[in-house]
């Protein structure tokens, strides 16, 4: 909800998360741009890709709670909890597919980064190069000084990718997560760190 009362100031108010430079992230090989309802169909097939729901936490399981997600993220970015991109195929204008930044911790300044990817755009580098455009400009234009984000043991690629975008492994934490079938996984997890805020022994 958001709401405006008679004691405030004039003028807009800033959003919770910054527009991105010129509209759009590009390095020319992958575009990101604001998900948008459009994107529902796509994002939902997507998801149910059998690897992507056994890595999927928490994400809305129905096609109709997908095209809510899609709704509700403009609102989320306007609110700075979430800012959610389709990965684009730069080359083709293809919906490759999705990257989050879910800034949960803003005292701390950290964020958690998620993303997945269409199998037949897999093996090109966009993941890497996605994660690497989104963490830059989480450091360099919100603020954030920490990017973090979590694997799974069996997920070797996902890893691959993180480690291709500039993340280094930080810790190993024991049943952090729920399973799918109600166990519990560990998760592995890498950071980003704004290069100006890292100590000097670093």
């Amino acid at each position: 909800m958001f709401t405006r009362l008679a004691t405030d100031p004039p003028g807009p108010v800033a959003p919770g998360l910054p527009d991105f430079p010129g509209g759009k992230l590009t390095d020319g090989a992958v575009r990101l741009r604001r998900l948008g309802p459009g994107d529902a169909e796509a994002l939902f097939a997507l998801s149910q890709l059998p690897e992507v729901r056994r890595s999927n936490i928490g994400g809305p399981s129905t096609l109709d709670g997908v095209r809510e997600r899609c709704a509700l993220a403009e609102s989320e970015w306007l609110a700075g909890t979430r800012a959610v991109c389709a990965i684009v195929d730069a080359a083709t204008g293809e919906f490759a597919g999705d990257i989050g930044l879910f800034y949960q911790e803003p005292f701390l300044r950290q964020a958690i980064l998620g993303y997945s990817l269409r199998p037949e755009f897999r093996g090109r580098g966009l993941a890497s190069r996605a994660a690497r455009l989104f963490s830059d400009w989480a450091m360099a234009d919100a603020g954030v000084i920490r990017v973090v984000a979590g694997t799974f043991p069996y997920n070797d690629a996902s890893r691959r990718v993180l480690e291709r975008a500039g993340f280094e492994r930080e810790g190993y934490l024991a049943a952090r997560l729920p399973g799918p079938d109600g166990t519990r996984v560990d998760d592995i997890q890498y950071v980003r760190i704004a290069p100006h805020r890292k100590s000097p022994d670093q």
